[in-house]
């Protein structure tokens, strides 16, 4: 049975569909770095999910070759101390003594206490990585747990040249604000860990793509065929993409939420290889290239902090005008009193 003592709280998952909100207006933005609200999630689940957290700490704090008798280094960062990349590698190093310990600990643990009998160290590596990747993924953080290693989130090249720049091609367009939601929803299925809907998601996500391009169809497989007719892509595009697409369909009929499946049918790897797939498909149509479609949105990001910045200066310049012609001339002052001068 899965572990449900840290699933998000209502709270939390009103903020999720806020934060889906937002992405739908602007678009998903990724961090490299770990944010608190992240590191106190980890700090809680390492407390439920093992019974000598200390143990984790300890080692944590030799991994990033730091100790502080006082507190420790890799707690203190988790909870809001340094910055967002500093706690990014503490939470690393819990994670991986974590699951260093849980595979190799077995020295037990001494009560301290005369009536209570010592115990054995208990690490539960499934339900605590669960949580981390959970968390990370809803924060848009670029790196999660994954075959063992902490990594850049499902492969970094797959994730660069694939995820990203998928979200911010639909993002930026209006005209694919259905395909953009529908992308967007499956991030946030896949971040509550309701991998059946997020592979359904994906694949609407395509098929609004593809509306949007103006193929219909009632299958992804008949709007290929529509968009092949209308030129929208070439013949050998067709064929390229067919025996994809035929996949895309097959999988989500067979395990997509809107149909039949037993629990636990669609693992995390099968819903990230659909939206891998499906934000490859889509980037390919929109032929531009992975990195133009990035660097795109860093230039218009960086104007748009550089035009902030010159209305923050010629409001400060305004400021300080209307300061000066406010200040009283000492001659103007002095000649109503006498012929001196007011030195």
């Amino acid at each position: 049975m899965r572990d449900t003592r840290l699933d998000p709280l209502p709270s939390e998952l009103r903020r999720r569909r806020e934060r889906a909100a937002t992405e739908l207006e602007n678009g998903v933005e990724w961090h490299d770095g770990c944010p608190t609200s992240v590191g106190v999630e980890v700090m809680v689940a390492l407390d439920t999910f093992t019974n000598i957290a200390r143990r984790v700490l300890e080692m944590a704090d030799k991994r990033i070759h730091e100790h502080d008798a006082r507190v420790w280094v890799t707690a203190a960062r988790l909870q809001g101390e340094g910055d967002d990349e500093e706690r990014l590698d503490a939470l690393a190093a819990v994670v991986g003594a974590f699951v260093w310990l849980a595979a190799n600990d077995d020295e037990i643990v001494d009560s301290g206490q005369s009536h209570r009998a010592d115990y054995a160290p208990e690490y539960d590596v499934q339900a605590s990585v669960e949580v981390v990747n959970d968390r990370l993924l809803h924060a848009r953080v670029d790196w999660s747990f994954e075959d063992g290693r902490f990594q850049e989130r499902g492969n970094h090249v797959m994730h660069s040249e694939v995820l990203r720049p998928a979200t911010i091609l639909l993002a930026d367009d209006p005209a694919l604000a259905l395909a953009s939601a529908a992308f967007q929803s499956a991030l946030t299925k896949l971040s509550k860990g309701e991998t059946d809907v997020a592979l359904t998601e994906a694949a609407t996500a395509l098929q609004e793509f593809f509306r949007a391009l103006g193929a219909d169809g009632n299958s992804l497989s008949d709007q290929l065929d529509s968009a092949a007719n209308q030129k929208l892509i070439s013949s050998a595009d067709r064929n390229l993409m067919k025996p994809l697409m035929g996949w895309v369909n097959a999988d989500r009929s067979n395990r997509g939420n809107a149909h039949h499946h037993r629990a636990g049918d669609v693992s995390k790897a099968d819903a990230w290889l659909m939206m891998h797939v499906v934000g490859a498909l889509m980037v390919r149509l929109s032929n531009r290239e992975p990195r133009d479609i990035v660097a795109a949105r860093e230039k218009r990001e960086a104007e748009a902090v550089a035009a902030r910045q010159e209305q923050e200066r010629q409001k400060q310049e305004a400021a300080r005008l209307e300061a000066a012609a406010r200040e009283p001339d000492p001659w103007e002052q002095s000649a109503k009193y006498s012929d001196d001068t007011p030195f």
